[in-house]
């Protein structure tokens, strides 16, 4: 397996092994999804504080590892989604907060004024 890159057969073999087996599997299984969930980060650029992007992710895919099953789609794009969603999800928030704390500040000028 290269740097960069996820062999889904691999990625699948691995989850299904994690899933009968978490203490074996862990460490691998956690490398995975940290290369997958970077290079989401990364290549998809959203405007979100990486760390906190990173784990909110983790969190997510970690908690739904547990109902992957191979018959109803690949685990790269399964996890893909997940990941991508969430990080729709993180930035929305986040940009309807920035946008609540602006209005407010202007709101406070108003006052001032």
């Amino acid at each position: 397996m290269k740097n960069h890159y996820i062999d889904n057969e691999e990625f699948e073999n691995i989850i299904l092994s994690y899933q009968q087996e978490p203490e074996i599997y862990e460490e691998k299984l956690v490398s995975l999804f940290d290369l997958l969930i970077t290079n989401i980060i990364e290549s998809f650029r959203f405007k979100v504080d990486p760390d906190d992007a990173k784990q909110d992710c983790f969190t997510l895919v970690l908690k739904t590892v547990k109902n992957f099953k191979p018959r109803k789609g690949t685990a790269f794009n399964y996890f893909t989604t997940i990941v991508v969603n969430n990080l729709k999800l993180m930035y929305t928030r986040e940009k309807k907060y920035n946008l609540k704390i602006e209005k407010y500040i202007e709101s406070q000028k108003d006052k001032i004024s």
